[in-house]
């Protein structure tokens, strides 16, 4: 019997199990914070722009064993990683558009949840989108490493009457050796917003 690449039921799927190549990639510790302020449901449809590596669209559709995830991404590299990605995880219901939002977005019915994550400077625009296609009572979560970014994003979830959005600041450090002893390496700190449909 074949070894599935992630027994769990639990996110968090270590970083190093992904195809990568030169893509940005959410790391595992804001990727397991993003799912949670996601609050899914297994029979959620999800949209994922800008999703790089595929690390996201893959745990949402590792998690949704009746829904839908659809991953929105217009680098070729990346749209080739993510095909990859789904393929070694097994997943079936990921479905890949291959184009650039708010465009791409246009393809997609309405959604439960969306995340944001690559917006090519378009935030704005994408943004005004998602709060068309996202269900009333429906939750976006935008990840951020730019202080711009998240004054930004607070000031368009309020805009289009996202209900009282909520901001993580994430500072992480993993643990490394360094002559036999053990040291913490900090990665970005990053924000992650999030805010649901009136």
């Amino acid at each position: 019997m074949k070894m599935k690449r992630w027994e769990y039921i639990t996110p968090g799927i270590p970083d190093d199990l992904f195809l990568r190549g030169e893509v940005p990639m959410t790391k595992e510790e804001i990727r397991c914070l993003t799912l949670s302020r996601l609050r899914l449901q297994t029979h959620h449809r999800v949209v994922d722009v800008g999703a790089g590596t595929g690390s996201i669209a893959v745990e949402c559709a590792l998690l949704l064993k009746e829904g839908q995830v659809f991953a929105v991404e217009k680098d070729r590299s990346a749209v080739e990683l993510i095909r990859k990605n789904a393929r070694l995880f097994s997943v079936n219901n990921l479905e890949l558009i291959c184009g650039a939002a708010p465009e791409a977005l246009e393809k997609i019915d309405v959604v439960d949840r969306i995340v944001i994550g690559g917006t090519g400077g378009k935030f704005p625009e994408i943004l005004e989108v998602c709060s068309q296609k996202l269900a009333p009572g429906g939750i976006l979560v935008a990840n951020c490493i730019l202080l711009e970014s998240l004054a930004s994003s607070l000031h368009l979830l309020k805009k289009f009457a996202f209900a009282s959005p909520e901001i993580i600041s994430v500072n992480i450090a993993r643990g490394a050796t360094l002559g036999g002893q053990t040291m913490l390496r900090p990665l970005n700190p990053a924000f992650i917003i999030s805010g649901k449909r009136g």
